[in-house]
């Protein structure tokens, strides 16, 4: 994948995966019209990404196994992009 910075803690692949920095907590990844927000745990040099159990887009439609591997795959090209290894951790249960 090819990283393209859209902005200052924005950038987009070349999947059309957009991630962005909402806060020092919290992650935002658009793509195909949906977004997801993602909670984070920034340690020194990586990112603790947390996913529920049964991911869902920001309107509540869950999201498709194909569609998540996207998101995950892109996740991890920016944020190597911006210099940080990620984790990705699951969570028992989601509560948004």
């Amino acid at each position: 994948m090819g990283v393209e910075e859209i902005r200052s803690q924005a950038a987009r692949t070349d999947t059309g995966v957009v991630l962005r920095s909402v806060d020092r907590e919290t992650l935002r990844a658009d793509y195909r019209g949906h977004s997801m927000v993602l909670p984070v745990d920034r340690g020194i040099g990586s990112y603790g990404v947390y996913l529920p159990r049964v991911p869902v887009w920001d309107d509540g439609e869950p999201i498709a196994a194909d569609d998540l591997a996207v998101i995950r795959a892109a996740v991890v090209e920016v944020l190597e992009h911006w210099g940080t290894l990620t984790e990705f951790i699951t969570l028992p249960e989601w509560n948004p």
